[in-house]
């Protein structure tokens, strides 16, 4: 399901964005958001014969969420050669490199993304997103290496690359994780409050009160407990205005970690909050203290 979520969520993100000409309406795409992976690659095989290109990036996308790494790199090679479209080729790429990444070849994913990173280079200016999206998956990975040095290199380069305020606000998001990584909670607190602005601005809410509460983490762990605290219980306040209790309830968790006074109280809350509305990630979290 992680694998699953990885690539709905990353391809979604490049629809949004509107980066690539690939047809995302197509039969197998369609039995492929119901997680019917059988229609779907029946209707892959289908497509196959008219969109070579189409039916068989599906059809990677299928094999990938059945955890079927092999095969979904293969075809993803496969429709990389087949693209017609540079964005599609370069659509290709990048799915193979997510391919390696999640099935931890992390030195052949940062090879991929590269190559990709590069490639894009090479194109026009509508092409920038890509180069960007290279750039996060890059820093990506050299975070999985526990190379947080060079990650925070590329997360910078992929800054410079964004054209709007949400691809900011997730570079800044990625470089706010970075750099509390290395202990540089002063760089962190800055990062996440820009981001934290740009994601509300452009309408990313579930991504702003993320941000948010680990901005009030990293003015704790930067020796202002008092703002630290005020951000959480701010964004408290937002959550119940807005009706917001599964970031209520995650303001709650962190509120127990890192308030000094009312402790069990935001426990009890988190806990009550979390199992109201079933979210069985925070109740997990609750049960694991």
């Amino acid at each position: 399901m992680i694998k699953q979520l990885t690539l709905i969520t990353f391809f979604n993100l490049l629809l949004l964005n509107n980066v690539f000409a690939y047809n995302n309406e197509n039969n197998c795409e369609k039995e492929l958001s119901k997680n019917d992976y059988v229609k779907a690659k029946q209707e892959a095989e289908k497509l196959i014969d008219n969109d070579p290109f189409s039916g068989n990036f599906c059809l990677a996308k299928v094999f990938f969420n059945e955890n079927k790494v092999s095969e979904s790199i293969s075809l993803f090679e496969k429709s990389e050669k087949l693209a017609q479209h540079p964005a599609n080729q370069m659509l290709s790429i990048i799915f193979k490199g997510i391919a390696y990444k999640e099935n931890s070849d992390l030195k052949q994913a940062l090879s991929v993304f590269t190559t990709g990173y590069e490639t894009a280079k090479l194109g026009n200016s509508k092409f920038v997103q890509f180069e960007r999206r290279f750039l996060i998956q890059m820093g990506d990975v050299k975070e999985r290496q526990k190379d947080n040095e060079k990650a925070y290199e590329y997360f910078a380069m992929s800054l410079k690359s964004s054209s709007n305020d949400e691809e900011r606000a997730e570079s800044y998001d990625r470089l706010a994780k970075c750099a509390a990584n290395q202990g540089f909670y002063d760089r962190a607190r800055e990062y996440s409050l820009k981001g934290s602005i740009m994601y509300q601005k452009s309408g990313f809410l579930d991504e702003f009160a993320e941000l948010t509460i680990l901005k009030g983490e990293y003015e704790v762990l930067d020796n202002d407990y008092e703002k630290g605290i005020r951000t959480l219980k701010d964004l408290e306040e937002l959550c119940i205005e807005a009706g917001g209790d599964y970031y209520l309830a995650k303001t709650y968790l962190k509120l127990y970690q890192l308030s000094k006074e009312d402790k069990d109280l935001y426990l009890a809350k988190a806990k009550e909050v979390a199992t109201r509305i079933g979210a069985n990630d925070i109740i997990n979290d609750i049960n694991s203290i």
